[in-house]
């Protein structure tokens, strides 16, 4: 099966607004609100991912630390959390100082029922082409963590700053995905807004969040699944 390699090295800016003491609901009424005109860009949907990360966990430790580069590697998938994947995407996102980029790699189709370990996940990959990103992530990586939560995909007016809303956050321990075993994320990140903008645009984006009644915060669902699960 062919595979195609979407490869990405763009870097953006991030900012995550936690709008504490506000429900979901109230929150897309104030995106609907704000003066820079955001419009829907894209149906709602559930995002899943599958993070990759060595048996120590090094990846999360990197970001716990706060290394100015580092990365976290993820098989991402829209729609239904179990059952068939017809168009999972591996990525690795890397972090340079205070930019993001990210290269995308399309995965020929897979399935998760119940659990997903190493072994598994090469066995439903295995007619993936070996020059994929994958293959080398797996060399010393394994599935460390599943989330999933609801994303809302919104833009500016001018078209320069994309802004999405998730809520709905929960984690999965890899080895069972069972419903009632999920870990919820913390009250406080019930609900989060995200920005992202070119590294042109710090003033417009500074100005779009200044504007909801919502504090700036360091946010990682990676880190704060980790620490949900391995706590439960």
């Amino acid at each position: 099966m062919p595979v195609v390699i979407t490869a990405s090295e763009e870097f953006r800016h991030e900012r995550k607004l936690v709008p504490a003491g506000y429900a979901l609901a109230e929150v897309l009424a104030l995106v609907r609100q704000h003066p820079c005109g955001f419009h829907e860009a894209f149906p709602p949907r559930w995002v899943n991912n599958v993070y990759l990360d060595s048996e120590g966990l090094n990846d999360y430790h990197d970001h716990v630390t706060g290394l100015a580069i580092r990365s976290k590697s993820r098989i991402r998938w829209y729609g239904e959390l179990r059952g068939s994947i017809p168009k999972p995407v591996f990525e690795i996102k890397h972090k340079r100082g205070i930019v993001n980029g990210k290269r995308s790699s399309v995965l020929t189709p897979m399935s998760l029922n119940g659990s997903l370990t190493e072994s598994t996940l090469r066995d439903m990959l295995r007619d993936l082409e070996k020059e994929n990103l994958l293959w080398s992530c797996l060399d010393y990586r394994q599935p460390s963590l599943i989330n999933r939560y609801h994303r809302h995909y919104y833009l500016s007016g001018d078209g320069r700053v994309r802004l999405t809303v998730d809520s709905n956050l929960s984690f999965y321990e890899p080895d069972n995905t069972t419903e009632s075993l999920a870990s919820q994320s913390p009250e406080e990140y019930s609900v989060v807004i995200e920005l992202k903008y070119m590294p042109a645009d710090p003033d417009d984006a500074a100005d779009i969040a200044g504007w909801f009644p919502c504090r700036v915060v360091r946010c990682s669902k990676y880190l704060l699944g980790i620490e949900a699960t391995r706590r439960a």
